[in-house]
């Protein structure tokens, strides 16, 4: 069944290219002719012409550039009627037939709207997976329950159904629950863009395949909006991009961002690692004035006179009150740092003139005259080292690294912090440069460090300097254009330009032609605000958010500040604390109102592994529902135990034997002291990797597999309710059986 849709779908994608490749050939050739076509020498025959040729020439880049992505989705409407979705729409040349339906048309709506409960005239919606120009993968949702037979299952899921584990015939029982399912769904997919939604549910209630869902229903429903504005996601791990090419086909590229703590701030990805106890430090709010000390440190207070010696002339003795008052009056104005650069050494500049003009026995100078002054005293070596003593531009990644490296540093800025915490704090100096003998401070960061990088970033803006020289260039390369542009429309005209009115003309003109010149900033909003840090958001979805930080938080509010959010996560399976936490402790302090939607039914997780994992949900929160598991698995989970020294080899074997009597994949969750032992047994047994993932608790939060392999669940790492946290998420990763492998000591 799926490669015969497969197959039906490639055949009506190549059919879509080659429609595509005759029409921009076609639109070509109209813009050619439509440019020889008009020989009228007035105004309006040119500008007819021109706007001719644009429309050809912006239809023929428009069909070109729409190759990747194209066809995403087919709608299946209850008259039997059949529309295919894509990046734009497409009409048979010949019969008129529609090929294709632009995402944005009215008659596409149901796509991103249509929910189980309200479908809208819809009996199926299909999600087409493609990659180039092949169909790689097809995906039915059916809309229309009355469809069904008894083994299909209806909803929203990651894999394109919710309940696509099911297997099992449809009951009373089942038609309930699928009731339920379909309602919490419609809620949250369908709540009002504006303020805070938070949706709470369990392991395997589907969280983050409907929060994608709401995403795509936004971007619809406010589309002209959210896509100048762009959608911010922040996921836990890479893994995310999945769920976005599925569930945000063809959006994904231009109106949404995805993020992960670790690459928060553009330019960033940090791969190193915190204690556990190190992360939870670098995670609390009294870091954010830790970070404004350590910020402060870096503006050097001058203590002596300093004497200026500029090359031709007596010398300058600069004192230590006036830098004092220079620098006191930037910082009452708020200014950050890097930004407040120019403030600073102009004001310096400035007094430098002063004291020459007192030496000199002249009158300050003022207007161009000081102006260019200032700038040949910048040029001085003194001033400027004492320019950039004083005020120097910083890097935020290197206050942090030098923050957790330099220990009297750390002392200084973190009064407050125990003897302890800032051990725990503190790394090892590292020699890492970036390949030009420089240090590499990006390279020593930790996910725990990028809220901080920000945080400090925040503080110390952005360098002034290159942007104004950029200006100053582009103002000169203006005035070139211009003056090269009337030379050429002199030489076309064979005239001189010398009656006023015709000058005024010719001027215009020429400036028209210098702006053809002008290369203007093409990239989409989302490549735009992916690179940058300022960027103000109009929606932010976070998955797992139980996992966020106070000082994370802090800086996902910075790119959100309307608080138009959707925040998933479950609050059992946070890791990130010792201690247990609500969702008010976590989030009030900082976003005091939201809605919180419950998700209750469990659709992943068999009832036999989760009567297996609900102690440890008990443990972590008694009060808190239990998510109900929709079906029973074909097998009970197995638990071994064997001496310390055969942990790995009896997981690998576990995982062999699952792979080959069974489809899917499996996956080890294991203490990561014995991954590396496990990884290499693997390869002795020439396992298809493909199939088998290993990696540590963790590193598991947000991923599912068939079959699981649970090795030492009390030793996953964490210390009180961070341990038991991530004993529960490695029990509840399992769709169909998991083999639990513990020591006998």
């Amino acid at each position: 069944m799926q490669n015969d849709a497969i197959a039906e779908e490639q055949d009506h994608l190549d059919r879509l290219h080659d429609v595509i490749r005759s029409q921009s050939d076609l639109e070509e050739r109209r813009s050619e002719l439509a440019l020889r076509a008009f020989d009228g020498d007035d105004d309006s025959s040119f500008s007819e012409r021109d706007a001719l040729v644009a429309h050809h020439r912006q239809r023929m880049v428009e069909l070109r550039s729409s190759s990747y992505g194209l066809l995403f989705g087919l709608l299946e409407r209850e008259t039997d009627e059949r529309h295919h979705i894509g990046r734009i729409g497409l009409r048979d040349p010949e019969s008129g037939d529609q090929l294709l339906l632009d995402w944005r048309a009215p008659a596409s709506r149901p796509f991103y709207t249509a929910t189980p409960l309200r479908p809208e005239g819809l009996r199926l919606r299909r999600r087409i997976g493609t990659a180039g120009r092949r169909v790689t993968e097809v995906h039915d949702e059916v809309l229309d329950t009355t469809m069904l037979s008894d083994d299909e299952p209806s909803g929203i899921g990651e894999s394109g159904a919710l309940l696509a584990a099911l297997g099992r015939a449809r009951t009373k029982h089942m038609a309930d629950i699928v009731d339920t399912i379909q309602a919490e769904q419609d809620a949250i997919i369908r709540a009002p863009l504006p303020g805070t939604l938070l949706v709470q549910g369990g392991p395997g209630t589907g969280k983050t395949a409907v929060a994608l869902h709401r995403a795509a229903y936004l971007l619809y429903e406010h589309r002209e909006r959210l896509m100048r504005s762009v959608v911010l996601i922040v996921g836990p791990n890479s893994t995310f991009l999945d769920y976005i090419s599925r569930v945000l086909p063809s959006l994904g590229e231009t109106a949404v961002v995805l993020v992960t703590p670790a690459t928060l701030v553009p330019g960033l990805d940090a791969h190193a690692e915190d204690s556990l106890e190190a992360a939870e430090l670098k995670g609390r709010l009294r870091m954010a004035d830790v970070v404004a000390r350590a910020v402060r440190e870096r503006q050097v207070p001058l203590d002596q006179p300093v004497t200026i010696r500029i090359a031709g002339d007596g010398p300058l003795r600069v004192t230590p009150g006036v830098l004092r008052r220079i620098k006191a009056g930037i910082e009452r104005s708020g200014t950050p740092h890097n930004e407040a650069k120019l403030r600073f050494d102009r004001a310096v500049l400035t007094h430098l003139i002063g004291l020459e003009a007192k030496r000199d026995g002249f009158e300050p100078r003022t207007g161009e005259d000081a102006d260019e002054r200032r700038q040949e005293l910048s040029e001085e070596p003194e001033v400027e080292e004492l320019l950039d003593t004083m005020w120097p531009i910083l890097e935020p990644a290197e206050i942090i690294d030098r923050l957790f490296t330099d220990p009297e540093l750390l002392a200084r800025v973190a009064p407050d912090h125990t003897e302890e915490e800032r051990r725990l704090l503190l790394r090892q100096p590292a020699a890492g440069t970036d390949g030009a003998g420089e240090v590499d401070w990006a390279a020593r960061l930790t996910p725990g460090d990028i809220a901080l990088v920000d945080e400090a970033a925040e503080l110390i803006g952005e360098d002034q300097r290159p942007e104004l020289e950029r200006q100053r260039r582009a103002a000169y390369e203006r005035r070139h254009d211009v003056e090269y542009a009337r030379s050429v429309l002199e030489m076309i005209g064979d005239i001189s330009i010398d009656d006023e009115a015709q000058d005024d003309d010719y001027l215009r003109s020429a400036q028209d032609l210098a702006d053809r010149q002008t290369v203007e900033d093409d990239r989409s909003p989302a490549e735009r605000a992916a690179s940058d840090r300022t960027w103000v958001y109009g929606h932010v979805i976070i998955d797992e958010a139980q996992e966020l930080t106070p000082m994370l938080l802090r800086a996902v509010l910075r790119r959100g500040p309307n608080r138009s959010m959707t925040l998933v996560g479950d609050i059992n399976q946070q890791s990130t604390s010792a201690t247990r936490s609500s969702w008010q402790q976590l989030l009030g302090p900082q976003l005091p109102r939201w809605t919180e939607e419950l998700l209750t039914v469990n659709y992943r997780t068999p009832e036999q592994i989760m009567a297996l994992a609900d102690p440890v949900r008990l443990e972590l929160d008694p009060d808190s529902p239990a998510p109900v598991s929709i079906r029973r698995g074909e097998e009970e989970p197995v638990q071994l135990t064997v001496e310390p020294a055969a942990l790995a080899p009896t997981a690998v074997r576990a995982a062999v034997d699952a792979i080959t009597a069974h489809a899917g994949i499996a996956g080890v969750i294991a203490p990561r002291s014995l991954l590396a032992e496990i990884d290499a047994l693997l390869a002795d047994a020439g396992a298809d990797r493909a199939r088998v993932w290993t990696g540590t608790a963790r590193e598991s939060k947000g991923l599912e597999f068939d079959s699981v392999v649970l090795v030492q669940p009390d030793a996953l790492g964490g210390t009180g309710h961070a341990a038991l946290s991530l004993r529960y998420v490695a029990l509840t990763r399992a769709t169909q059986r998991l083999t639990v492998v513990d020591s006998s000591k």
